[in-house]
């Protein structure tokens, strides 16, 4: 075979691996998201792409933040191909593919989310603050959780509602969280994600510091923060 027919597709091959890998399933979906958001309109909405914040050694790193008259909005992404089943409270959701022959395990995103949320709110204050997760697939339907939206779904959510904040409260949060972008490698964002699983392990609180304490709640047994209400993280034991 003539070796300028070899090169293109070695290329070929090459993009075909790229695309299947997570990491670029995720880009994606994240440009989708970010096409319907739109970009900021000064006095209207501010929007914030891939936020990384650092605090106490910890990095968060966010897909979207939208701010509009309606509050501030702190968006996770998936990409998930499949049906995906799952509801608010469960800690992992199921994702079903090939007609039911594979079936996966899948963190709840909602309790991810819910991380970023906490990390917003301790920066802009008691500024009303918004949880969602977008599906980018439009694959929802066998999920049951308020704040779990079909991609389809995020232009009309993000326009609804009251007006519940003024211009000059959009731009003081656009600005107050800006101000707490880290520049950080994956590496870097990846070692620190290690760093919080072993403080769970050990029993710290990953988001606060404080000690995990085993309580009963309405769905068994759970490991939730000594600081509690002021700290809201909780793991299943």
């Amino acid at each position: 075979m003539p070796f300028i027919i070899i090169i293109p597709i070695i290329l070929l091959i090459v993009l075909v691996v790229y695309l299947k890998q997570p990491s670029a399933r995720g880009k994606r979906g994240e440009n989708k998201v970010s096409f319907v958001i739109g970009d900021t309109v000064e006095n209207e909405q501010y929007v914030i792409n891939n936020l990384t914040i650092l605090h106490e050694g910890k990095s968060t790193q966010i897909d979207h933040i939208v701010i509009n008259p309606r509050g501030i909005f702190v968006i996770e992404t998936k990409n998930y191909s499949g049906e995906i089943y799952g509801s608010e409270n469960q800690r992992e959701w199921t994702q079903i593919l090939a007609n039911g022959n594979v079936k996966n395990k899948l963190f709840n995103p909602l309790k991810q989310n819910a991380a970023h949320v906490y990390h917003v709110r301790r920066i802009v204050g008691k500024m009303p603050v918004h949880s969602l997760v977008v599906f980018v697939k439009n694959n929802t339907s066998h999920i049951y959780a308020d704040n779990v939206i079909p991609l389809s779904a995020l232009s009309g959510v993000l326009s609804s509602g009251e007006n519940i904040l003024t211009v000059g409260q959009m731009k003081r949060a656009y600005n107050l969280l800006v101000a707490n972008k880290t520049e950080i490698s994956t590496a870097e964002h990846i070692e620190n994600i290690r760093a919080q699983q072993w403080k769970v392990e050990h029993g710290i609180c990953p988001r606060c510091g404080g000690n995990l304490v085993l309580r009963n709640g309405k769905y068994g047994e759970f490991w939730g923060c000594s600081n509690y209400p002021e700290c809201k993280f909780t793991k299943k034991d």
